[in-house]
């Protein structure tokens, strides 16, 4: 991605000849007039009725689930992700309706407390979605799908490393027939997303990214505190191994987990507790799993991993991988990415025990990177995952329930999965972190709760008690 005279040149990260399009940056006075046209919409859009929405909303689902192919081949274009992974995030985007249609819209339903008293959710107004570039379609629709059914309008900023695939979502919200306002498109860089975020008309932001810009963010709104804001950020996820887990399931799930989206997930595993009685033979494994990924251009068939998704993102990865060893941590596999080149294969270094002090340990890379750590029992196995600034995904491989059961609620994060690597979730089930990893507003089924705002009722049909005056109130006849 580079900016030319106020322009987002959009180049695939897999071959800087291909140019995926060109977008204009919105500036102040165009970021106006979108939020403008938000507030307008809003009111026909919120009085419409769910019905009236939900078959717009419908319609987007048919036009999205028709055109996947041409979806998955955009964002593996655009951001590079291979298009087995691709075609994944591609067929997320329908689905995410039934789930904020069904389950989502239940999580609001009125509350009933007795005769008279009960509670109602209602719109909040135009709500800002700042998207990603690792989910350049799932992740902003997971926010702008549950937005638009309970009644907002919304403006979307997508990343600027991804805008064609932000572009594409909004053209398909038009092809579905969505009024005009409802759904205003931003492109631009960070300082686009900065003032998108802190315009006064704005009622919500609705956020997926880093820590570091969700912590702007944060610091941004202190003096607009009726703006609901959502932060959905990183990870410094773990998967632990016991004893007694299946080692070919552990070392599968673990490659998967470290080496999906090349490592650009927020849920990736970067950090593996593995008992000290199967840690030679799980690295031994896990080696040769990792050494034989297959990389190249995202659009081939057979491909695991493509490149980074910019020439910034491989830096990072190799700056920290140049910290491993003044870390303390023993390189076993992977090396620094050539200098200017997004291409990087997967990496794991080995410490001796579970301290975790150096930036390498402790920051998110956001690459294929992963560090190894012996444990000794499941104790010690919870206190080194909690032992970390992030808090969104852990995994537990072990072949007794009841280990697992003790570990629910001990260990910090936001999802705890058992024998299954960090990367899978259910879009049915609340997404989000603790400490770095977001602000407990979950995403998935949750999503209509942060969308809405709600409103308690005390109610009577208007008969006069003169018993209900309180002691020293005269009658008022």
């Amino acid at each position: 991605m580079s900016t030319t005279h106020g322009e987002l040149l959009s180049l695939s990260p897999a071959d800087a000849r291909d140019e995926v399009g060109r977008f204009a940056i919105a500036e102040g006075p165009c970021i106006d007039d979108a939020v403008a046209r938000a507030r307008t919409a809003f009111p026909a859009w919120r009085d419409a009725g769910f019905e009236v929405r939900a078959a717009v909303i419908r319609r987007f689902r048919d036009v999205t689930r028709e055109r996947a192919e041409d979806l998955a081949r955009l964002i593996a274009r655009e951001m590079g992700k291979a298009i087995w992974d691709a075609r994944g995030e591609a067929r997320l985007v329908a689905a995410k309706v039934g789930v904020s249609l069904d389950e989502g819209m239940q999580s609001i339903a009125p509350i009933e407390c007795g005769t008279g008293v009960r509670a109602t959710h209602h719109p909040r107004g135009v709500l800002a979605v700042l998207g990603p570039f690792n989910f350049p379609a799932h992740l902003p629709n997971g926010h702008i799908v549950p937005a638009l059914a309970t009644g907002n309008t919304v403006v979307f900023k997508p990343s600027e490393i991804t805008p064609a695939v932000g572009a594409w979502l909004a053209d398909a919200w038009q092809e579905a027939g969505l009024p005009e306002g409802v759904l205003e498109i931003v492109q631009g860089r960070g300082d686009t997303g900065a003032t998108l975020a802190a315009h006064p008309n704005v009622d919500g932001v609705l956020f997926t990214g880093s820590y570091a810009t969700g912590r702007k963010l944060e610091e941004m709104l202190l003096d607009q505190p009726h703006k609901i804001l959502v932060l959905e950020m990183g990870g410094k996820n773990a998967l632990v191994v016991m004893e007694d887990a299946g080692l070919e399931l552990s070392v599968a799930e673990a490659a998967v987990s470290i080496c999906a989206t090349t490592g650009q997930r927020c849920s990736c595993t970067s950090r593996l507790f593995v008992h000290a009685d199967v840690i030679d033979a799980f690295t031994e494994k896990l080696i040769n799993v990792l050494a034989g990924v297959k990389i190249g251009m995202p659009l081939d068939e057979d491909v695991f991993m493509g490149p980074l998704a910019s020439r910034g993102a491989a830096e990072k990865v190799a700056a920290f991988r140049a910290m491993a060893e003044e870390a303390g941590g023993e390189r076993l596999l992977g090396t620094p990415p050539e200098r200017g080149a997004p291409w990087v294969g997967p990496g794991l270094v080995r410490f001796r025990d579970c301290e975790q002090s150096h930036a390498y340990q402790r920051e998110e890379i956001f690459g294929p990177e992963a560090a190894l750590y012996p444990i000794h029992d499941l104790d010690e196995a919870i206190a080194a995952v909690n032992d970390c600034d992030y808090g969104l995904v852990a995994s537990l491989m072990t072949g007794d329930r009841a280990g697992y059961e003790y570990a629910i609620g001990r260990v910090q994060t936001g999802l705890l999965n058992w024998n299954k690597g960090t990367i899978g979730a259910s879009g049915k089930l609340p997404f989000g972190g603790t400490k770095r990893s977001g602000n407990d507003r979950p995403a998935g089924v949750a999503a209509a709760i942060y969308c809405t705002v709600p409103q308690a009722h005390l109610e009577s049909p208007g008969d006069f008690d003169p018993e209900s005056l309180p002691p020293g109130m005269p009658h008022p006849a």
